[in-house]
């Protein structure tokens, strides 16, 4: 039996790398909420992800770059969310609602880690540190970017005002995300949260800001 070329393991280390790249996110994920970013050591994490602390720096070269990963990684979903929602039929404000609708529905099931992230960020002051390191801007404007095509289609068509495309994907995401941070929506929601009328609530609102007079909803 011949033995696999280079070419035919290198997808298989790859994957192997990956793997073991969201255990240890997922360990450290799981201490930062339970524990606090400081009150967390490499160690720890490393015996939580069941790795030698060595291992974890064959991934990550610090404890604040694995928060970056965690933060990288969620708007990397973000981005996915966002192409598979513009993918869909229907007008702008359609595949909106659904970006909305999922971005929503995944911090509702995952409150925990988005209390810890917006707590995290607060008391590290992270974003003024470290928004280059963490590569944040970018990650943001990959999704406003697929946000921006169809809200740029329905600019030219003149059914909304005249803004630019990316900036108005970036009003809507930031108050989307406003809306999907646990701590934050408690100010503005009270009891339980229905995911769907929170969405088309926050559609609606931007709509209503950006639609050319006369436009049909």
């Amino acid at each position: 039996m011949s033995l696999p070329t280079a070419n035919e393991q290198e997808p298989r280390k790859e994957r192997e790398r990956r793997r073991h790249e969201q255990e240890i996110l997922e360990a450290a994920r799981d201490l930062f909420a339970r524990k606090g970013y400081y009150n967390t050591t490499l160690e720890e994490i490393a015996h939580h992800a069941q790795f030698g602390k060595g291992t974890i720096y064959n991934y990550f070269s610090s404890k604040e770059d694995l928060f970056c990963g965690i933060l990288n990684g969620l708007l990397d979903k973000d981005s996915e969310v966002a192409e598979s929602s513009i993918a869909l039929p229907g007008s702008t404000r359609e595949k909106l609602t659904a970006y909305a609708k999922a971005i929503l529905s995944y911090s509702e099931k995952n409150a925990d880690l988005f209390h810890m992230i917006v707590r995290e960020v607060v008391q590290l002051n992270f974003l003024e540190q470290s928004p280059q390191m963490c590569n944040l801007r970018d990650h943001l404007h990959k999704t406003w970017e697929v946000l921006a095509i169809p809200l740029a289609q329905d600019v030219e068509a003149e059914q909304l005002k005249p803004f630019d495309a990316v900036h108005l994907a970036a009003i809507f995401d930031n108050l989307l995300r406003l809306h999907a941070m646990q701590p934050f929506r408690e100010l503005f929601w009270h009891g339980p949260v229905d995911v769907d009328v929170m969405a088309q609530s926050i559609v609606n609102l931007f709509f209503e800001g950006i639609q050319q007079r006369g436009q049909s909803k």
